[in-house]
């Protein structure tokens, strides 16, 4: 799995990123903690705030529930309890969905979802562990697993998932699956196939990331 990322590359907000993968390209940014307004306050935990903006026109119920799985995912990982009574913003904009944005939102999601981890990792927001997220299709023909599909691949898939993994001790141990969000036919055995790939592949994808924000760190030290 091929994928960018950098992180710092917006000013006017506490932490932003950027992430890549094959056509599908999200800019992120995060502000807080900040004061919320009053319907917004949470007395004793962090407030999330999160908007997710398509490439093209207007959001609509799409991007409302892809708000509602990336807020699923996000939650567990930030230790809330540290910003009573505070709000955090969290925005991802898809620059490119690379894929038919009709039948699909799996690997907006993926990126998004990696994206806000990067960002929030850039504001100093106190997180309890990482997370690493990927698209997976199975084929119909072949019944292939395929990680990383291309927009030509889904179109021709008979299963689609997306799966986000929690990650402890330096990205060495799944401590928990944040998200497994599946459409179309499969059985228990392509099922457990997958994850078993998945873990695979969050696995690299997490060393990789956490080589980006050590970079970051390092650069930043230099100046």
């Amino acid at each position: 799995m091929s994928v960018q990322a950098e992180i710092g590359i917006l000013d006017h907000v506490d932490g932003s990123s950027a992430f890549v993968s094959q056509d599908t390209k999200v800019i992120c940014s995060v502000t807080g903690p900040i004061e919320p307004k009053a319907r917004q306050e949470l007395p004793t935990q962090l407030a999330l705030e999160i908007i997710v903006r398509p490439a093209k026109g207007v959001a609509t119920t799409r991007e409302k529930v892809l708000e509602d799985k990336l807020r699923a995912v996000l939650t567990p990982l930030i230790t809330r309890h540290c910003y009573p009574r505070q709000l955090c913003q969290i925005t991802c904009q898809i620059l490119e969905s690379g894929e038919d944005e009709a039948e699909f939102s799996l690997r907006e999601l993926s990126c998004c979802i990696n994206a806000a981890c990067l960002a929030l990792v850039d504001a100093g927001i106190a997180l309890n562990s990482m997370c690493a997220s990927i698209p997976i299709a199975i084929i119909k023909d072949t019944s292939d697993i395929i990680v990383d599909p291309t927009a030509e691949q889904l179109k021709i898939s008979l299963s689609v998932h997306t799966l986000a993994l929690e990650f402890v001790n330096g990205g060495k141990v799944v401590k928990n699956v944040l998200l497994l969000d599946s459409n179309g036919d499969f059985n228990e055995d392509q099922l457990f196939s997958l994850l078993e790939l998945g873990e695979q592949k969050c696995q690299e994808l997490v060393t990789n990331i956490r080589r980006i924000i050590q970079d970051n760190i390092s650069s930043r030290l230099v100046v």
